[in-house]
């Protein structure tokens, strides 16, 4: 195993490695009673695997966090979890493990390098796997260092696991850490990326699979909450739809809003028809990003894996149905809006949970015999559906940003797609 080690700009302040120094004895005893109760950091996961011949087999990513509480001089207390996701060198198998539960056992401080020693259990295969030794180094420059015990497990290689501190927090001018940790828990979005934070909403830009960066948007100060993966209309990820994804972050729900454009956006139709044409004939690239959505969402400390929904409108909508068609992980539900169509009920059999299904009767794209063929073969399968045909209005009716926005039916629409959701997942 190798690794791949990204350091942070040279001129952010690394607040966690004079913390925890100025309150250090040597050894275990490590931090003076004078010293603040609560250190924290989060940051993300970098990391490459090799085989026995040295070629890389496995790519790691994701994220951790990390919150130290120093009760006295010889006690003291630490909370540790980390996503950590997982893909082959040909870019299959994609899969997540969790580290949680971890129980502090011994720390140091050692030059540099802080260390934090206990057990945490690890989801494997076949499930939890409890009281794994593990060790956590922070390094002064930024690093982190995961070590796993591999002769209690072996799927991560003899090797630590490697990544970077991407935030650092502590109450010396007495803010709240949990406060500001549940502000930017996600550790793996971009040091630029842009981010905003009002009601009680954080949304921001992440990488969630290569070279592919969306927008999740959650509600703060929750846990175990339903998700979304959201698929853009054929313009790709702009304004409109990081505006959605707000509004159903607001609702409860952790939304993930993918790109399948690598980061371009069309104003213009011949522009969307050239980006949405070249997903359409690499079509293998964009059921990766969207499994590769789910995975990460399923890795997110704040979210349910078990409910994650997909939706999508126009271009998204049929690309949320195929997503169900090809996702190696269940979902709980799909929302489909004026999408293209699969009919065959063979092929929709693969389906096991509930569809939406949202449409216009003057759709010329999305012909109203097909979608009547659509919902008879759901029927066929037992697949639990409901599809709405409104009346009198077209293609992408639901966009309040384009020239066929019907606002009367949107916002029924809007409000059939919520109880669904509500119901469903």
């Amino acid at each position: 195993m190798a690794s791949i080690l990204a350091f942070l700009p040279s001129g952010l302040t690394n607040v966690f490695t004079g913390v925890l120094a100025q309150n250090a004895n040597m050894g275990n005893q490590g931090m003076s009673s004078s010293g603040p109760p609560s250190v924290a950091a989060i940051g993300a996961i970098s990391n490459i695997q090799q085989d026995e011949s040295g070629e890389i087999a496995w790519i790691l990513s994701g994220n951790w966090k990390l919150r130290v509480h120093v009760n006295t001089s010889d006690d003291a207390t630490a909370a540790f979890a980390a996503s950590i996701r997982m893909v082959s060198a040909e870019g299959t198998s994609m899969h997540a493990h969790k580290i949680s539960d971890f129980v502090l056992s011994s720390w140091s401080i050692e030059n540099s390098t802080k260390i934090f020693n206990g057990t945490a259990t690890i989801t494997l295969r076949d499930g939890p796997t409890e009281d794994i030794p593990i060790s956590i180094e922070i390094k002064n420059k930024g690093l982190i260092r995961i070590s796993v015990d591999s002769d209690v497990v072996d799927h991560f290689g003899s090797a630590p696991i490697y990544g970077t501190v991407l935030r650092v927090f502590d109450n010396t001018d007495g803010k709240s850490v949990h406060g500001q940790m549940m502000h930017d828990m996600h550790g793996t979005r971009p040091m630029n990326a842009s981010s905003v934070h009002f009601q009680g909403l954080n949304a921001s830009s992440v990488i969630y699979f290569p070279n592919a960066t969306g927008y999740l948007a959650y509600p703060e100060n929750a846990s175990a909450l339903p998700s979304v993966v959201m698929i853009h209309e054929w313009w790709g990820l702009n304004q409109n739809i990081k505006n959605e994804a707000e509004k159903l972050a607001n609702e409860g729900y952790v939304v993930l809003a993918v790109d399948l454009y690598n980061g371009e956006v069309a104003t213009e139709s011949e522009k969307a028809r050239e980006l949405s044409t070249a997903v359409r004939n690499n079509p293998q690239s964009a059921v990766d990003n969207l499994q590769g959505a789910v995975a990460y969402l399923s890795a997110l400390p704040n979210v349910n894996s078990s409910r994650i929904a997909s939706l999508g409108w126009c271009f998204g909508g049929g690309w949320s149905l195929q997503l169900a068609l090809n996702t190696e992980q269940p979902l709980a539900a799909t929302v489909i809006y004026y999408g293209n169509l699969v009919t065959d009920s063979q092929t929709l059999s693969n389906i096991t949970w509930p569809v939406l299904g949202i449409f216009g009767a003057t759709d010329q794209s999305i012909p109203i015999e097909i979608v009547k063929q659509f919902e008879s073969a759901l029927n066929a399968n037992d697949i639990t559906n409901e599809i709405y045909i409104y009346e009198g209005v077209g293609h992408a009716f639901a966009n309040p940003s384009g020239d066929n926005y019907a606002a009367t039916e949107a916002e029924d629409a809007s409000k059939k797609t919520l109880d669904f959701l509500k119901e469903h997942v």
